[in-house]
């Protein structure tokens, strides 16, 4: 499996109950969007975050992996 960080961009500045839901997600502000990144694990990992987001009804602009830095 290839290390990285999955990378996820919503639509929308995260207030204290979106960040709450994503406790072990690192969650930051960036212009009127909110990024969540996660260490990628394995895909029920990815689709769970996923159904998280979903479920909170946000809206979904990009998802990625970042390449895990070279050591």
């Amino acid at each position: 499996m290839t290390e990285g960080t999955y990378v996820i961009i919503v639509r929308g500045v995260a207030g204290p109950a979106v960040r709450a839901a994503f406790g072990d997600v690192a969650v930051s502000a960036v212009g009127d969007t909110t990024v969540l990144r996660r260490a990628r694990t394995d895909q029920a990992a990815l689709h769970g975050l996923l159904q998280r987001i979903q479920d909170l009804g946000l809206d979904v602009l990009d998802v990625h992996l970042e390449p895990a830095e070279p050591a």
